[in-house]
């Protein structure tokens, strides 16, 4: 009987299964299967539905409720909120500080970022010890940052104290409404340039340095190749800058409450501050819900508008 039939299994050993069970494994458990890649990702989804989209949803409709931070259940208004909005002049002006606090925010630190990342693209002696340097107000905590430049813009700062070496009156700067915006510009700036700085840097490094080398040929100079290759080059770059730095500013609202605290006469509310101020001091969730929404949809309005703006250049 040697030779006929299958060998003997050894000891211990399973049968093997059955040939439909095995082109079933292979067909539905194959790494092959697109499905696998869903397997792989859903625990990132998970985290997203928990912590993201689903407060994005119980916000919207905490919007529609009068819910209170000891009420959160509340009773459905519609769009009451959103109308009451549109009359507070607490929230307009908040909204106005809001434009011309990213506005400016924004202007200098990429400006700034620019300058910087442009000086660093070069070989400069000491060049990566001074990347460091320069990002190292990136990772300060956020809440040590209005404290430094709170204690920085007091009466008797270091602010007055090198505008007195030039000749110039010392500024009240927290107290007086333009100087509140103005200082938390400079703050916000201060910490938002490196993170500019660094992404232009990614930017700079990946334009082909023969673009550069044919220039040189054809006799342009240092201006002329910034113009015509460096500025075209970092237009990718730039949509990304905007982006990040939009969305990084309206939503930052802890240097506006530690270092002005709104004030002067709301004169430095910003609109994350004022949903805070609403919600968690107001205890009023629902009215504070509606104007977080409207924030994130001016969020997504610049973000499209930039994206657009962006498409039609190219």
């Amino acid at each position: 009987m040697s030779g006929q039939g299958s060998a003997p299994l050894a000891p211990g050993a399973a049968w093997p299964a059955p040939g439909w069970i095995m082109r079933a494994r292979r067909r539905w458990f194959g790494p092959s299967q697109p499905w696998w890649g869903f397997v792989f990702a859903l625990p990132i989804l998970v985290l997203l539905v928990c912590f993201k989209f689903w407060p994005m949803a119980y916000a919207a409709w905490l919007s529609l409720t009068n819910a209170t931070l000891t009420d959160r259940a509340g009773h459905f208004i519609g769009i009451h909120n959103y109308a009451r909005l549109a009359r507070d002049t607490t929230f307009i002006g908040a909204l106005e500080t809001t434009g011309r606090y990213v506005g400016a925010t924004i202007a200098v630190s990429m400006i700034l970022g620019l300058a910087l990342a442009v000086l660093l693209n070069q070989k400069v002696p000491a060049r990566g010890l001074f990347r460091t340097l320069i990002f190292l107000p990136a990772v300060v905590p956020i809440i040590v940052v209005p404290i430094l430049w709170q204690f920085l813009f007091n009466p008797y700062g270091l602010v007055n104290d090198a505008l007195k070496v030039l000749g110039l009156q010392p500024v009240n700067w927290l107290l007086s409404p333009q100087g509140a915006v103005g200082a938390l510009v400079v703050a916000t700036a201060w910490r938002l340039t490196p993170l500019c700085m660094v992404i232009y840097l990614a930017g700079l490094q990946s334009i082909p340095g023969e673009l550069y080398e044919a220039a040189k040929v054809d006799g342009a100079g240092a201006p002329r190749r910034f113009r015509s290759i460096t500025l075209p080059m970092l237009k990718p770059t730039f949509l990304v800058v905007v982006v990040f730095a939009i969305t990084l500013t309206v939503q930052n609202f802890v240097l506006a409450l530690v270092m002005t605290g709104g004030g002067p006469d709301n004169a430095s509310t910003t609109l994350s501050l004022f949903v805070y101020q609403t919600g968690f001091l107001g205890f009023q969730m629902g009215y504070a819900s509606a104007a977080a929404l409207v924030m994130l949809l001016i969020i997504v309005a610049f973000t499209m508008a930039s994206l657009r703006a962006f498409r039609t250049e190219e």
